[in-house]
């Protein structure tokens, strides 16, 4: 049957492109996928699956009948729409598209299916799109604008083959949504070849700007007109930046490239304190007597032995208390990374998991940033925040899009092997690893050397200089996750320069930059080892800010736990003196972890409060500011009322328990007595009948006879059962 006989088909083709005029993404998706259900086919199976793996393949596809594989096809073109528009997904988004094209691919070859493979296609020029937009590569905008006037042209000899059914199906469904794209495209086009001379002079810039204004406002207007709001006001905001770049870019100056540089990106997880000195312990073990095998070789991962890590001579405070920390080299981890003209450039990060003392691991991930431009700087930024656009990254044998992901797994399965190797009781402890792979995160970025590209010449540019150039706030700029037009810093306001935290230690043109999340240090005068002592520090501090965060999410969780938990009644059937003598040995040994870590948290917590963490003054001024700006003062306050609030607790719940197990052995004690006595009395009742039969053998002349010998036996023992009852009254 021909799709125009294929009434059932058109339907469904007329319902999928209400959605999409009305740009309700998310409601076509539901819709598509509650008539796959209302169908009890297979193919609502596979599309349940959609977020784990959006990859279908035609041998899925099989035994799915036609209809359904429309409703397939529209199922993954909404949810691929609706993350475009609500997430920054775009390889899952693009893999979702392909997906639906795969099912279109099985129907029977028609200009309407071919149609609507085309018009999902132009969907993933789109998405190439915005990734050029958000990671600021005008040349992904330019090459995709190209793709889609392909397309547009194949469609243009395809219209021509048509059928008169398909014709009214193609000016009822295709036209409007054919013509926005084109706008769409033109439009994109005009700003990636303006983008393409933002760098040159400021009056060119203007003047083709000038020129291609009115037929770009054409292509917002028309936009609006067809009803594209969201693609009108998307293209709409491409331009200011460029206004901004010919108004306000001085002549001569030229786009600035970091010629030597380096980010690292960390995400953290505490241990809970029960196991950390168990941990340490088999740490120290593996450094000393290196065991051929051990879970904590973290083999899996194709990990490098643990060694152990010393600070440098600047921590004289927290010398010796952080002297155990480890470390193990893992793979290096590999991401595309602003590829132009097929140079397949990747950004490299050498991948290293961390333990410090008192309990955090962090996983940190390193790479140069050298001949980067400033807009790659910022989109290297970008990789560590929860808004990240996904990206092609491999490790050892893993894919993976995004790099909370990657931390997530990573801690997931360390998770696992700390709960294989530290058996506390018959369960595994759900909460042995804490972690937020949104919230503890970190990236600190190192600018060592800047240059200026003018007329493909690079000339250094000084400390001094750099800070009065025009691009200079996208260095300084925190991450946001607004990103909607390329190079939009420069609409930013860049942070005062009262935030500056150079003047402890660094130069008056040097600059440094922290929040709770990310840093930026531009040292362009110092050596090489002050950029290390730098990058120590800001490490250090990050794991010990997101130790704290974190215990306070547990401690948090175990104080409400604590608070609940109430002691068991004397009179509980279950109850036993060997299992509450087991429950009073786990809190107790419990007990002892927290008052070590409650130990070891206020000597550091009161060591930073008195700035004697450092060997110098100057980098204990630095510290203390950085702890500030991280907003540690908070957590301090907080992680202290907490860990009194549960010790308090804990104590009590072991003092209960304790005055519990007393009384558990009192009663049973008392028990026992009972149970003697009342052996004792049967034992006396029984040796009446030899007392009757001494008596009535000898010559007294007394006879007890039989009824009367039971009589007496009966009387004396309800005489017994009563004295025992009453004994029980007096004992509760």
């Amino acid at each position: 049957m021909s799709f125009e006989q294929n009434t059932a088909q058109q339907s469904i083709l007329t319902s999928f492109f209400e959605f999409i005029r009305s740009e309700d993404f998310e409601a076509c998706f539901h819709w598509a996928k509650k008539q796959l259900q209302g169908h009890n086919s297979a193919a609502f199976n596979i599309i349940n699956q959609l977020e784990a793996q959006p990859k279908i393949s035609k041998a899925q596809l099989i035994n799915v009948e036609n209809n359904e594989l429309l409703l397939m096809f529209c199922t993954c073109y909404g949810f691929a729409r609706h993350e475009v528009e609500e997430t920054n997904r775009y390889c899952h988004a693009e893999t979702l598209i392909r997906s639906g094209i795969t099912a279109l691919e099985l129907l029977p070859s028609s200009e309407i299916i071919n149609s609507l493979k085309m018009f999902a296609g132009i969907q993933i020029e789109i998405c190439c799109i915005d990734r050029g937009i958000y990671t600021s590569q005008e040349f992904l905008m330019a090459q995709a604008t190209k793709n889609i006037a392909n397309t547009l042209s194949e469609i243009t000899a395809l219209k021509a083959e048509l059928s008169h059914a398909d014709c009214q199906l193609y000016a009822e469904h295709f036209a409007l949504e054919f013509s926005s794209y084109q706008y769409y495209s033109e439009g994109v086009a005009i700003i990636a070849q303006l983008l393409e001379i933002r760098w040159g002079e400021p009056e060119t810039l203007a003047l083709n700007m000038s020129k291609l204004r009115p037929k770009f406002l054409a292509a917002v207007q028309a936009l609006g007109s067809n009803g594209k709001y969201i693609m009108s006001t998307d293209l709409e905001a491409l331009w200011p930046p460029l206004t901004f770049f010919s108004e306000n870019r001085a002549p001569g100056s030229g786009k600035l490239i970091v010629e030597r540089g380096a980010i690292t990106i960390s995400y953290f997880a505490s241990v809970n304190h029960i196991v950390i000195n168990e941990l340490l312990q088999s740490l120290s073990n593996i450094i000393t007597d290196a065991p051929k095998s051990h879970l904590l070789y973290l083999e899996q991962w194709a990990a490098e032995t643990p060694v152990r890590n010393m600070l440098n001579d600047t921590w004289a405070g927290i010398a010796r208390e952080f002297e155990n920390i480890y470390s193990w080299q893992l793979p290096s981890l590999s991401t595309p990374f602003r590829n132009r003209n097929g140079n397949d450039k990747a950004l490299c990060f050498a991948v290293e998991l961390i333990y410090y003392p008192m309990g955090i691991f962090a996983l940190t991930l390193k790479a140069d940033l050298d001949g980067v431009s400033g807009s790659g700087v910022r989109h290297a930024m970008s990789l560590g925040t929860p808004f990240a656009m996904d990206q092609q990254m491999h490790w050892h044998n893993e894919d993976i899009g995004l790099l909370e992901d990657f931390a997530e797994n990573r801690f997931t399965e360390l998770a696992a092997v700390l709960n294989g190797t530290f058996k506390h009781g018959e369960k595994p402890i759900n909460d042995i690893l804490t972690f937020n792979k949104t919230d503890n995160r970190f990236v600190s970025t190192l600018i060592d050397r800047v240059v200026e590209c003018v007329d493909d010449k690079y000339i250094a540019v000084t400390a001094k200089s750099l800070k009065s150039h025009f691009a200079y706030p996208l260095f300084i700029l925190p991450q946001r996750e607004l990103r909607s037009a390329v190079d939009d810093w420069c609409l930013r306001t860049p942070p005062l320069a009262s935030n500056n935290l150079n003047q402890d230690c660094f130069n008056h043109d040097e600059f440094f930059y922290i929040n709770q999340h990310e840093c930026v240090l531009g040292l362009l005068q110092q050596p090489n080892w002050v950029l290390d002592q730098s990058a120590e520090m800001i490490d250090v501090a990050a794991a010990i800010n997101n130790l704290f965060h974190l215990t306070n999410k547990l401690l948090d969780k175990q104080l409400s736990v604590s608070q609940v938990n109430s002691v068991q009644k004397l009179n509980d059937k279950k109850l036993s003196a060997k299992v509450l003598r087991e429950q009073v040995k786990k809190l107790t040994i419990e007990d002892n972890c927290l008052k070590q870590f409650t130990r070891d948290a206020h000597w550091l917590l009161e060591l930073i409060s008195a700035g004697s963490m450092m060997t110098f003054p100057d980098h204990t001024r630095l510290i203390q500011k950085v702890f500030d700006r991280m907003g540690f003062e908070k957590l301090h306050i907080r992680t202290q009322e907490t860990l009194d609030k549960i010790q308090f607790r804990q104590d009590e719940i072991i003092a209960e328990n304790a005055k519990l197990y007393e009384k558990l052995r009192t009663r049973n004690s008392k028990r026992l007595t009972r149970i003697i006595s009342g052996s004792m009395g049967l034992i006396s009742v029984g040796a009446l009948k030899d007392i009757f039969d001494i008596i009535n053998s000898s010559n007294l002349g007394i006879k007890i006879s039989g009824p009367l010998q039971v009589s007496i036996v009966t009387l004396f023992a309800m005489m017994l059962i009563i004295l025992l009852l009453n004994k029980n009254g007096s004992d509760k």
